[in-house]
């Protein structure tokens, strides 16, 4: 029996056919994982790795992230547009509100001692709440 040494790294992999235990150089492996190509235990089966690689993953995650983070930000803006129309909107009723408490119409914009009336009798079509 002949003993040899072997001074880098050996990933041990199992034969997905028989079981055997054999080593792989690693950088051999990352390229076998990488690009799929077939490869043989010792006792001659062929196989070869199936799914995406580590960098593969890391690559998608990568582009997972950025369009979550992509997609939090427009949320965020069409959150903070409709925070402001709302706002505006409020402010709008509030102006409207106190215009009217004062006695001016809301459609023509004159004022009157009884706007009750003057609704009644010159707008009839304008909704009342």
């Amino acid at each position: 029996m002949t003993v040899q040494t072997y001074t880098g790294q050996l990933y041990v992999e199992s034969c997905c056919n028989c079981g055997v235990a054999f080593g792989l150089d690693t950088e051999h492996r990352k390229q076998l994982v990488g690009n799929h190509e077939w490869f043989y235990c010792p006792n001659g089966h062929r196989q070869h790795y199936t799914g995406e690689s580590d960098a593969d993953r890391a690559a998608r995650l990568s582009r997972d992230l950025a369009t979550a983070r992509d997609r939090e930000a427009t949320l965020r803006a069409e959150n903070e547009k409709r925070y402001r129309l709302q706002r505006a909107a409020e402010g709008k009723t509030r102006a409207l509100k106190k215009r009217v408490a004062a006695g001016v119409c809301p459609c023509c914009t004159r004022t009157f001692q009884n706007l009750a009336r003057h609704m009644k009798s010159q707008h009839p079509n304008v909704a009342t709440e």
